[in-house]
């Protein structure tokens, strides 16, 4: 029996009883950018697919859609997952952290340095998304491809050249249906799955002082040629914002300045997820094979270890039905009953549940260190020590200040890259500037300082310092969230310092730029330097972003890598080590954190994937 979205969420909600012990051909645990989109793919090539999202379907939602409200959607208690994680080791470190969370004694969060008497110290706060189309709900949206060598590496270590990155340029041409270049553009895409869009430039008619700071930037990061000393024009400013970051270009990883802020958005300018995808194509084939539990958290794997001969083989899975079911939730009451649910797994199972759950369904489910599972009387189906370990992600920072009048108009939407002295190669800074306050994430963030603030935040890409982190269990409870740890700048830190102490200069030099008949200066610096942002010297600045770097695109923890390296999860294929009809499709397979953002790159292993699994089967 198969059931449309609709017939799911309502069944969820009217209490009704599921028709357990089921058989499908494949089952996807998770529908963000990993697992959504494979679970169509899989169903459209006429195969059973079942497809389990822990959450509802929050995408009609005006405040979803918008990609203007991405930061109220990641504080919405309908999808929000609040993971608390650790930055290091450090119990002295993880204090000076100044949006450290804590809970009071009334249950509410206390975010700072100077909690009231008898707070618990929580940790960290990293929202994931628990909705149909997962972080891709929440997130800004931004469409960004890694540089090659992000590819080219997995093609490396793995031998598989069907990992090089003109091979993964055919996969995102295959996957786009680019909304924002002239169709044919050698590159892209124009009749995939994922709408991609980017702002016209259209707001540069008006005199605003978004104007004045895009000329600024253009001039700073020398994105036009200007020997003559003369004002860049308006129509070379809209030329830059209409400058495709994603574009076919053999230095395309090289090449710094302005460019348009690409987003997985309709023409209209709304969000454009696998939410999307998959009741579009329920919508299209109301036949097609494919069922959308909502609500539905995998609870543990069942194996078939018959036969001696061959490794253990994915046999069935339990899960349970029911909202709020995880203990990440805000809204979780360990008291609420849920249903449980069972299916048979025919072919494959595939998890994408995110760098944090997917390693924790694994252990819970016997595959991951030995030592770990046996600490929590788990039975050890194999022993994987990579799994949860190699936990990654990129430095974000900024520079945030107070104008000196409001600010008048939109700013617009585009980036600016730059490829600071750290790097040897590529580029390695994604830049741009926003008209609130933004330093981070914590429970009801952002701080807004009013029309005044500027903030400069950036992403340093290709970190050396990352993935010496975790993802461990903290008991054998399915509903309890792990313990995390990225132990960021562990090992040789000083380039990532370097290139983001570069990126804070080149902000304050920005602000510094400004001519004073814009009105907006002088600026008061709130952070890294308070005051006119001149008083800090650069080693006084590299300690703040070595306390107050935050980031929210956790990767790795399931990586892909050489069958004979022992900390690999995955081979080429998705498929784990040491068992059979088991796959992991989600950021928790890359060796190495994808270029800036890393949702774009996800949805392209999603449909890399699926391709794998369909050769497979035939």
């Amino acid at each position: 029996m198969f059931k449309s979205i609709i017939t799911s969420v309502l069944a969820v909600a009217l209490g009704a009883k599921y028709v357990v012990g089921q058989e499908y051909d494949y089952i996807v645990v998770g529908s963000g950018p990993g697992g959504g989109p494979l679970a169509v793919d899989l169903a459209k090539s006429g195969h059973s697919v079942l497809l389990l999202e822990a959450g509802e379907d929050l995408s009609d939602d005006s405040m979803y859609k918008n990609l203007g409200m991405a930061t109220a959607a990641s504080n919405d208690p309908r999808s929000r997952w609040d993971f608390f994680v650790k930055h290091s080791d450090d119990p002295e470190r993880e204090l000076k952290y100044r949006h450290m969370t804590w809970c009071t004694t009334n249950g509410s969060f206390y975010v700072g340095l100077d909690p009231p008497e008898g707070a618990e110290q929580l940790g960290i706060w990293y929202p994931r998304a628990a909705t149909l189309g997962g972080c891709a709900e929440h997130n800004a949206a931004v469409f960004h491809l890694p540089s090659d060598d992000n590819w080219n590496y997995i093609a490396e270590i793995t031998g598989d050249d069907s990992w090089k990155a003109s091979e993964m340029r055919k996969i995102f041409e295959e996957i786009e249906s680019c909304n924002y270049l002239e169709k044919g553009t050698p590159g892209h895409g124009f009749s995939g799955w994922v709408q991609s869009s980017q702002d016209d430039g259209a707001w540069l008619n008006n005199a605003t002082d978004g104007t004045t700071f895009l000329r600024v930037m253009a001039e700073s990061s020398g994105s036009v040629e200007n020997t003559n000393g003369s004002t860049i024009s308006l129509a070379d400013l809209k030329t830059l914002v209409n400058r495709d970051i994603n574009a076919l270009d053999p230095n395309r990883d090289q090449l710094t300045g302005v460019f348009g802020m690409a987003t997985h958005s309709d023409a209209a300018g709304y969000r454009y997820s696998p939410a999307n995808y998959i009741k579009e194509a329920l919508k299209e084939n109301p036949e097609l094979p494919l069922t959308v539990e909502m609500n539905s958290f995998l609870t543990n794997i069942q194996w078939d270890q018959l036969r001696d001969f061959e490794p253990p083989a994915v046999m069935s899975i339990n899960y349970a039905v029911g909202q709020s079911a995880y203990g990440a939730d805000p809204r979780h009451d360990p008291a609420k009953n849920t249903t449980a649910g069972f299916a048979w797994v025919a072919k494959e199972l595939i998890i994408a549940g995110g760098a944090f759950n997917t390693p924790q369904i694994l252990k819970l489910s016997g595959i991951g260190p030995a030592d770990e599972l046996k600490k929590h009387n788990i039975s050890v189906v194999a022993d994987l020590p990579g799994v949860g370990a190699n936990l990654g992600d990129n430095y974000e920072g900024g520079v945030m200040s107070l104008a000196a009048k409001s600010f008048e108009g939109t700013l617009g939407r585009y980036v600016l890259q730059l490829k600071t002295s750290a790097s040897e190669k590529n580029r390695d800074i994604y830049l741009w500037h926003l008209n609130n306050a933004f330093e981070g994430f914590w429970p009801g963030y952002p701080d807004n300082l009013g029309p005044k603030v500027l903030t400069i935040p950036f992403v340093h890409m290709d970190p050396r310092s990352t993935g010496a982190g975790s993802v461990t269990l903290r008991s054998a409870d399915p509903f309890e969230p792990p313990e995390i740890n990225f132990r960021f700048f562990e090992g040789d830190s000083e380039k990532d310092l370097q290139a983001m102490l570069e990126a804070v200069r080149f902000g304050q030099k920005v602000k510094s730029l400004l001519p004073e008949s814009s009105g907006l200066t002088p600026f008061e610096e709130l952070h890294p330097c308070a005051g006119d942002g001149t008083g800090c010297s650069d080693e006084e600045i590299k300690e703040y972003l070595k306390l107050q770097a935050y980031s929210h695109h956790a990767s790795g923890t399931c990586k892909i890598g050489n069958v004979s390296d022992p900390m690999a999860v995955l081979d080429s294929k998705f498929r784990v080590k040491g068992v059979n009809r088991l796959r992991v499709v989600d950021a928790s397979v890359f060796p190495k954190p994808p270029g800036a953002f890393p949702v774009l790159p996800t949805f392209m292993i999603s449909k890399k994937a699926a391709k794998a699994i369909l050769e497979d089967a035939r």
